[in-house]
């Protein structure tokens, strides 16, 4: 093997610096296939045992000019470029270490705030809030370093000494036995705490058997009915609402929880006078300004949320307990726990690549799980609309085993699911870079088309219901009828599904209209209008505190007479405005069909036939969802005032 160049030839060992060619001649007994020059590897042509003589042509580097030469790094330059790869490397070896370096230095320092602050101050919200949020730490700490690591590998070995055939016998005795008890303890508790003292509370329990018979007889297979997730729904919904509706200190904590959040929805007032003036609120516009804020606000804030990775680890958390106790697949438990914080539109996207094999049951389970479910965007504009926080939190937690309960009703599981394919479902993709406030604008830029669908909805359906009132006084005066309209046929339609939920009889009328309006048109001129119910009841009450204050109804309306004041469509009393608060809070309206058609079907286009098939029983599905929801909330509704 030789080379020629400007070097000369050179034997054996070869520098192709300035070499023009390079020749191989052919060598039996030495078997040469490649050649390596500066990383390109130049192939051999070779026949059997001979190889053949080749020439490589290689460009020789032109001599670099006096500027080239100058501007060639100087010994400063290069020092700081060996440093910084120094260090890059090194941070490379030991990211794990700087990592858990950095982690242990964030905590203490944190903790040594907490000490100060508990020495400094203590006995106060403030201190109590800060409390709570290390206990908070301090459990997520335990759970990533020790549980997450340690529990799995001991419940497996558990799991694994239960698969003989006598142990299998034994978890069915079991099985059978808790369900038997938990109803048992579920039965002496309604009637011996519930019942006995507020008897009008069994309206409500008929209208749960209700439902449930109803789903039974409209199910696509009631032979094919698994009843664990259905039983285990409606237990953990019974479990939450007792602890919030029941227990002084659960009512306590969530109404505290429900002003907080209150006061944090009320934080977008200052962005909102800052880009339409102070004086926004007493615009014509007003309720759309406002509402218009605070979904830009909190949708910031949950893609903040997101990038930050304490939306994951809640939504997955609660997925997996949902998927446990109801022994739901994990692409459905996670989209369920999903729709707590953000909307029908924006849960499927988090499970997207698994959309194209999850089964028509998973599918099912999904749609109806988003339309049973309202986002926490929508949640805080009903909140600044009047609705009662506390209760629509409630609501918004109790609503994921509520879907996930109606839908494995409603459509059984008839096929096999894949679960290998489900093992590991994540919602973020890691490998994406971005930082806070990119995470914050795409929060905001996402929120115009929300806006803007929000905008052109109500103005359509409150437009087209105003259409719909006027031709039925036009077809009821041709009757003889008078004041026909659409509240008025919902009010008679729907009474008896009022009833059934608990609502006491004489405002069954008025929910039955609110809930019509929520299912045709949209819960935000629902929620609006059941927030200015709420706020007559307490204008009536403060006015009826004052002793020899008289008043009388003008049809639907309340008249104070010493103030003169028209309370319009008069008010509820205060467990109806509950009920109400649970019967509609869901995005379960007839918009919300197409926004569930036209997310669904583009993420999947293979699924279209199956989303097509079963949309309007999972949109029957949530609103019946709905209904058990706020059925519960009145078995165990009774008032406490603290």
């Amino acid at each position: 093997m030789t080379a020629s160049g400007d070097q000369g030839d050179i034997e054996n060992g070869i520098s192709l610096k300035g070499i023009r060619s390079l020749e191989v001649d052919p060598m039996s007994k030495i078997p040469i296939t490649t050649i390596t020059t500066n990383g390109d590897v130049l192939k051999i042509s070779k026949d059997n045992s001979d190889i053949k003589k080749t020439s490589i042509d290689v460009e020789v580097p032109k001599e670099q000019t006096a500027t080239e030469k100058n501007d060639r790094p100087g010994i400063w330059k290069r020092q700081v470029e060996k440093t910084e790869t120094a260090i890059g490397n090194f941070c490379c070896r030991r990211k794990k270490v700087i990592s858990l370096g950095a982690r242990i230095v964030t905590l203490l320092c944190y903790f040594t705030y907490f000490t100060y602050c508990v020495c400094y101050r203590y006995y106060d919200e403030g201190s109590y809030i800060l409390t709570v949020i290390s206990a908070l730490i301090i459990t997520t700490i335990i759970y990533d370093s020790v549980i997450s690591k340690y529990v799995p590998r001991a419940l497996a070995a558990v799991l694994r000494c239960w698969t003989t055939p006598s142990s299998k016998r034994f978890r069915t005795v079991l099985r059978y036995g808790l369900y038997l008890a938990l109803f048992s303890l579920t039965c002496v508790y309604l009637g011996v705490d519930i019942l006995s003292t507020h008897p009008q509370n069994a309206q409500a329990l008929g209208g749960i058997a209700a439902l449930v018979v109803l789903c039974f007889l409209g199910s696509y297979k009631p032979s094919k009915i698994n009843w664990h997730p259905v039983f285990w729904g409606f237990i953990l919904q019974f479990l939450f609402a007792v602890l919030t509706l029941r227990t002084v200190a659960g009512f306590q904590a969530f109404k505290w929880i429900g002003d907080k959040v209150f006061e944090f929805v009320r934080l977008s007032d200052k962005g909102t006078a800052f880009v339409f003036g102070d004086t926004f609120k007493h615009n014509t516009a007003g309720f759309f300004i406002d509402s218009a804020g605070v979904i830009v606000f909190f949708n910031s804030f949950l893609f903040l949320m997101d990038h930050l990775g304490a939306l994951e680890f809640v939504v997955l958390k609660i997925g997996k307990v949902l998927a446990l106790c109801l022994e739901t697949g994990p692409v459905e438990s996670v989209v369920a726990a999903a729709n707590i914080f953000i909307g029908l539109s924006e849960a499927p996207l988090l499970v997207r690549p698994y959309l194209p094999t999850v089964t028509r049951s998973e599918l099912h389970a999904i749609m109806t799980c988003g339309f049973a479910s309202i986002s926490g965007a929508f949640m805080a504009m009903f909140i600044k609309a009047g609705a009662p926080a506390n209760h629509l939190l409630t609501a918004s937690v109790i609503s994921a085993p509520a879907g996930l309960a109606i839908s494995k009703l409603m459509y059984p599981e008839v096929e096999t699911v894949n679960y290998d394919s489900q093992s590991d479902v994540k919602m973020r993709d890691t490998s994406e870079k971005r930082n806070a406030l990119q995470a914050i604008s795409e929060g905001a830029t996402f929120s115009i088309k929300l806006v803007g669908s929000i905008m052109v909805n109500m103005l359509a359906f409150v437009s087209m219901m105003n259409l719909v009132d006027h031709l039925l006084v036009w077809i009821g005066a041709r009757a003889g009828v008078d004041n026909m309209s659409f509240d008025l046929i919902c009010s008679y339609i729907l009474y008896p599904l009022s009833y059934i939920m608990g609502v006491p009889v004489g405002d069954c009328g008025k929910v039955g209209s609110l809930i019509g309006i929520k299912m045709i048109a949209t819960p935000f001129v629902a929620y609006r209008d059941l927030g200015k119910i709420i706020q007559n009841r307490l204008d009536f009450e403060q006015y009826t505190s004052v002793a020899n204050n008289t008043w009388h109804w003008s049809g639907k309306d309340v008249i104070l007479d010493s103030t003169n004041q028209t309370l319009y469509n008069g008010f509820l009393s205060e467990r109806a405005e509950v009920i109400t608060t649970y019967a509609l809070c869901g995005i379960s309206a007839f918009p919300a069909i197409g926004f569930s058609m036209g997310t669904l079907i583009p993420m999947s286009p293979t699924r279209k036939k199956d989303v097509m098939s079963v949309l309007i029983r999972a949109f029957i599905a949530g609103n019946l969802a709905n209904f058990a929801t706020a059925a519960v909330a009145g078995v165990l509704f009774t008032p406490i005032h603290t």
